[in-house]
């Protein structure tokens, strides 16, 4: 047991890593395409990738599925990807990113409170103290940016918008049964918001529009980019959150991603000559301390 959860934690902290590192690519990728063209092409990689593995590992999976089963594929995929990155994606055209992204890292604070009334999963004082104190550490962080950040109301509730999806994504992850293999459900999320965003695509770029989108993937830099995108962020990264979160627990799962702003601020640093100040450091950990406060008691029991 032991080992196995060893190995659920490692693949948190490869899931948001993958996580982290996605701002640095999309960040490049935006000069080239639009937002939604980002998401579409990525979701379209990763489709087939997914389906692929589904039709030669897991071709049963579709016969087992039940009616309520799909019902719960189809919730968790409207919510993520679908309303997230829409909500994220257009939070930032009203309010500065640094409010963004300390709206976007209360999520574990919901999600925990969630899991405990409703899902009853058990976590001690510690561990509640812990999910605070991990979104205190990304708030420290960002303390200095505060000073010149945009306050705009709908960027506020689109953000929050944001929070609510992947909350409402978490719900629907923890209902489904765990007979579903990680990819089979990642594939199906996929699979979904494909079909959710191909009509965004096409009513907001226009024949036209979507030349231009698809005629940006012959330059290698977008193309490599969206791959590392499609394959390490919509697909693995998710496939193997799934999977430890069903040896952890959502709440425990769901408190790794507060690590995000880490990754990406020590990216950053290398990739772009981004500053890594000493609120950062510090932030960063506080951070740690908190998600490992959060774990402690599972740890201690194995």
């Amino acid at each position: 047991m032991k080992q196995r959860n060893g190995l659920s934690y490692f693949f948190l902290v490869l899931a948001v890593s993958f996580w982290g590192l996605s701002f640095i690519f999309s960040k490049s990728l935006l000069a080239h395409v639009t937002p939604i063209a980002l998401i579409f092409f990525r979701i379209i990689i990763a489709s087939v990738l997914l389906g692929v593995c589904c039709w030669l590992f897991f071709p049963q999976s579709l016969r087992e599925i039940t009616r309520k089963e799909w019902l719960n594929l189809l919730a968790l995929s409207f919510f993520e990807p679908f309303l997230y990155f829409i909500f994220e994606t257009y939070s930032l055209k009203f309010t500065d990113a640094t409010i963004v992204s300390v709206i976007i890292a209360t999520i574990p604070i919901f999600t925990v409170l969630m899991s405990v009334f409703y899902f009853k999963e058990v976590l001690s004082g510690l561990n509640l103290f812990g999910v605070f104190l991990s979104v205190a550490g990304i708030v420290l962080m960002l303390l200095p940016e505060f000073s010149d950040v945009t306050f705009n109301p709908y960027g506020i509730l689109l953000a929050f918008g944001a929070v609510a999806a992947s909350v409402g994504y978490s719900f629907f992850i923890r209902k489904i049964n765990d007979r579903f293999h990680s990819v089979f459900i990642v594939a199906c999320q996929n699979v979904v918001g494909f079909f959710l965003f191909l009509p965004l695509f096409v009513v907001m770029h226009g024949v036209a529009g979507m030349k231009e989108q698809f005629s940006a993937l012959a330059l290698p830099s977008v193309a490599v980019n969206i791959l590392f995108l499609a394959v390490f962020c919509s697909a693995l990264a998710f496939v193997l959150y799934v999977i430890a979160l069903q040896k952890v627990g959502l709440a425990r799962s769901n408190t790794f991603t507060n690590l995000i702003p880490i990754v990406t601020a020590v990216a950053a640093y290398f990739v772009i000559d981004e500053q890594f100040t000493l609120y950062k450091i510090l932030g960063t950990l506080v951070v740690i301390v908190g998600v490992f406060l959060v774990q402690r008691p599972a740890m201690m029991k194995q």
